[in-house]
């Protein structure tokens, strides 16, 4: 589904994504991880030229991106981020409708979308369809910014950490949520995260990229069995540890 080739991003004479190879098959999550300034979200964002490569080839569905123009690739790809971005001036459902106006979607289809996504998300259509943004909490911004990015029925998701902010129970709601409509709707997933342990939990694969490079590819067991090199192995200490403290605590508890 997502193929890159020599992709690589410069900004003037600094060089923050190099060279990266990838293929992503339909269906897969892939989760992109690495330490803050690794080149995971410019990797991310140049899938749908929110930032353009400055070479290399990607390619979704078989097509080369830069074969449409940039907002029209953009309305066929799902995207979320950490930060909801929902309009404040439009309410949840047409915040989750903008896409398939634009694209030119009966208005009676939008809705029966709209009211699908919400109760796919977990939230009641009946009471948050006309809810103002700014009556909603952070986890239930989160949630229609998810609905929001599957509206137009798009093959390809692209997430950038969308759960980074919120608290451990609306995250694995939202978590569990995520995989399933993966599954429901057959998505090709791409996910970016600093947390080990959530790319652990959600990933089919895990990219670990490391100075705009990709240090180290693979499944979760193969990563954990050989993560292939200190930085990486660090990563995967932390949930472990965790793991670990937290099997110790309930042993005293009981």
């Amino acid at each position: 589904m997502i193929e890159c080739r020599s992709v690589a991003k410069r900004f003037g004479e600094t060089t923050v994504v190099e060279s990266i190879d990838l293929d992503v098959p339909a269906g897969e999550l892939l989760v992109l991880v690495g330490a803050s300034g690794s080149g995971k979200t410019t990797t991310l964002k140049m899938l749908n030229r929110l930032i353009e490569p400055s070479e290399g080839e990607i390619r979704i569905a078989g097509r080369d991106i830069r074969d449409s123009e940039a907002h029209e690739l953009r309305r066929g790809i799902g995207y979320g981020a950490q930060r909801a971005g929902l309009f404040p001036h439009m309410d949840v459902a047409r915040n989750i409708g903008v896409t398939p106006r634009l694209l030119g979607w009966d208005p009676a289809r939008i809705a029966d979308r709209v009211d699908h996504l919400l109760e796919q998300v977990q939230l009641d259509p009946t009471i948050y369809r006309a809810r103002a943004i700014e009556a909603l909490s952070g986890g239930e911004q989160q949630r229609v910014s998810l609905a929001r990015a599957l509206a137009a029925e798009p093959a390809v998701l692209l997430l950038d950490e969308p759960f980074a902010a919120l608290d451990p129970v609306t995250r694995d709601a939202l978590q569990q949520a995520l995989l399933a409509l993966r599954t429901e709707l057959g998505l090709t997933i791409v996910f970016v995260t600093h947390d080990m342990g959530e790319a652990l939990l959600l990933g089919d694969r895990i990219a670990f990229l490391e100075a705009g490079r990709i240090a180290r590819i693979g499944t979760p067991a193969e990563l954990l069995a050989d993560p292939g090199n200190e930085r990486v192995d660090e990563f995967l200490r932390a949930p472990r540890r965790q793991a670990s403290r937290i099997e110790r605590l309930s042993g005293d508890s009981s």
